[in-house]
């Protein structure tokens, strides 16, 4: 634990010394509407205005879930597949089969936003289950004039990708979800830091990826520890999805 923090505290004052900021942005998923659970992710949201992205799966009845958003223009609903479930045989789950065509997908995807668009800060951003990307996906969203993709792993400068992905879980789900662990959780964030500082990526964005339905007492009370830490390092900046979305926007407009 103490190593864990140690080389934290180094990787953080590389990054003092080369006058840079790291970018953390906030993906949730899995919401389906209002529950306590999802009233305290709010809560931690509010206590500092942190910017959150509400993967939200499509679903007829989000009608509740709309006041909950509606004073929050800090947090954006976006669209966590077409309806979450899993058609994948074997062990590798996802929504969409590998048979399926790019029309296919493009129906569905139309079918499943109409639940979402009328939600309070709704982005039309699709965040695939299992973070499983069919083939054709990205080509599916683009025609279907999504504003971007999120997953997992992907590691680009801020604006210079159509997708935004998460690279910080902070459950383990091996034998059922739990807490991954703090000695864990910040050695994650020293190899995103390092990976971005020796790459020379400064602006690219670290995903930090949360579950409020599968939180445990030690992710919550991980959660508004870091979020009360992180806010106040020099070194680190959240920002929003809106923000990030605008940064590709505008490197679009600059290089066109």
């Amino acid at each position: 634990m103490v190593g864990s923090r140690w080389r934290l505290a180094a990787e953080l004052r590389r990054w003092r010394r080369a006058g840079q900021r790291a970018i953390l942005w906030w993906r949730d998923d899995d919401a389906r509407g209002p529950s306590p659970a999802l009233e305290r992710l709010l809560a931690l949201s509010d206590r500092r205005r942190t910017p959150l992205t509400l993967a939200v799966v499509p679903d007829h009845r989000l009608g509740d879930l709309a006041s909950a958003l509606a004073l929050r223009p800090w947090v954006v609903a976006v669209q966590h597949g077409v309806d979450h479930l899993n058609r994948r045989q074997g062990a590798v789950a996802g929504e969409m089969p590998s048979g399926w065509t790019r029309q296919e997908i493009e129906t569905a995807l139309s079918a499943s936003w109409a639940h979402l668009a009328a939600l309070p800060g709704a982005r039309r951003v699709f965040v695939p289950p299992w973070n499983d990307v069919h083939d054709a996906l990205p080509e599916a969203l683009r025609r279907g004039r999504y504003e971007g993709l999120s997953a997992w792993g992907e590691v680009r400068p801020a604006g210079g990708s159509f997708r935004v992905d998460a690279h910080i879980d902070v459950m383990r789900w091996r034998k059922g979800p739990r807490f991954r662990g703090a000695a864990r959780l910040r050695a994650a964030l020293t190899k995103a830091l390092r990976r971005r500082r020796l790459t020379g990526l400064w602006d690219a964005p670290i995903g930090v990826l949360t579950h409020h339905l599968d939180h445990d007492r030690a992710a919550w009370a991980f959660l508004e520890a870091f979020l009360a830490w992180s806010s106040d390092r020099p070194e680190l900046a959240w920002a929003s999805l809106g923000e990030l979305l605008a940064a590709r926007i505008e490197l679009t407009s600059t290089a066109a």
